[in-house]
This record gives C-alpha cells, sequence and structure tokens, in this order.
C-alpha cells in the first residue's frame, strides 16, 4: 500500500487541544479562585480527548500509515511536557508584571487616598470592575498601609490549607514586608523590581 500523507489528519484537533489546554493551564489560578466547582469536569474532559487523539493516531499509523499522525502525535506530546514541565503560575507572573504595572499602581494608589479599604476588618479589598484580572480572586490584600508606607499583596494564588503565592507591593521594599512577617509567614521572597516581590507563603 502507497504511504500517503494528507493534510491535516488529526493535526486540526490536537492543535485545538493544545492550544485550550494551555490556555487552562495559564489562567488555572484565576479559574481555581472563581470556578473551582467546574474545574475538575474540565481537567476530566481535556484528559478524555488527549487519550482519544492519541489512540486515533497510533490506530491511523498503524492501519492506514497516515504519516501526518505523527504530526498530530508530535503536538500531544510537546503539550504532555509543557503541561508537566513548564512553570505557567511563575511565567504568567513575570509576563505581566511589567503589563498590568500601571493598573496595580493605581489600585495602590487608590488604597494610598482611602479610595479603596478592607470592608471586612481583616485586610481583604474588593477590587472594582476593570481591575479585578489583577488579582487571581479579584480581591487584594493589605498587610500596612499608614506613615511607615504600604505593603499591598495581589493574589497569584490563593491557599486554602496550603501556602500561597502573593504578588507584593513594598514602598519598604524587603524590609517592610518582613516588618509584617507574621502576617505574611512568607517562606520566599524574591524581588522581581522596584517595590515588587514575589512572595510564597507557609
Amino acid at each position: 500500500m502507497k504511504k500517503r500523507l494528507s493534510i491535516p489528519g488529526l493535526l486540526i484537533p490536537s492543535s485545538l487541544l493544545f492550544v485550550i489546554a494551555f490556555l487552562v493551564a495559564w489562567y488555572n489560578d484565576h479559574l481555581f479562585a472563581r470556578l473551582f466547582v467546574l474545574l475538575l469536569p474540565v481537567y476530566f474532559a481535556l484528559l478524555v480527548a488527549f487519550v482519544v487523539l492519541l489512540v486515533k493516531d497510533i490506530h491511523k499509523i498503524a492501519k492506514d500509515r497516515d504519516l501526518s499522525c505523527f504530526l498530530s502525535i508530535g503536538v500531544l506530546i510537546l503539550l504532555a511536557v509543557l503541561i508537566v514541565w513548564f512553570p505557567f503560575r511563575d511565567a504568567k507572573v513575570r509576563f505581566e508584571l511589567d503589563l498590568l504595572e500601571k493598573d496595580r499602581l493605581e489600585v495602590v494608589e487608590m488604597i494610598r487616598n482611602d479610595q479603596l479599604s478592607a470592608k471586612d476588618g481583616i485586610g481583604n479589598i474588593d477590587l472594582p470592575m476593570g481591575y479585578r484580572r489583577l488579582s487571581s480572586d479579584g480581591q487584594v490584600f493589605l498587610y500596612e498601609n499608614d506613615e511607615n508606607g504600604q505593603v499591598v499583596c495581589f493574589w497569584v494564588f490563593r491557599g486554602l490549607l496550603s501556602g500561597s503565592f502573593e504578588l507584593i507591593y513594598s514602598s519598604g521594599g524587603e524590609e517592610l514586608i518582613r516588618a509584617n512577617e507574621k502576617k505574611i509567614n512568607a517562606v520566599r521572597i524574591e524581588k522581581l523590581k522596584e517595590n515588587w516581590y514575589y512572595v510564597e507563603t507557609g
């Protein structure tokens, strides 16, 4: 039987799955904070689609010698490698640092001027519409806002029983974050740029 190279075989659905899975992984922390219950069915559906496409690719190669399926398998392998090894959370924080800095500084200024304040007596501040994308759950947490300076947390991942990941604005640098250690419980502090710190809490 003559080998044939069909165009594009299962490459289109594999590529579509790649894009959808990449976007879900990229926005995972936002989705987790807002649509937690719906995420498990989404993960399951993506896994099922991955397995079905992989089995179909292997079947078409074995039965029809459809060489285009090697491209589809390559896309699926790349997807699996990215999902397992690519640091989506860290990459997103760094990618958005400069991109969203102007809007985040506007939030910091609104807090400084008391246009935004914590209504729960703890430190949680609901972001206005148009700014909710700046934090994974649409809130920021205010650690300090006084004559000593400001420490404002934009949530990257807000843990429930485990640690959290925070993008913190600190007008007094790492020293002011350390001064709020009892509240923050930081296990890792990484300076990304002036006044901006990536913090992992315990």
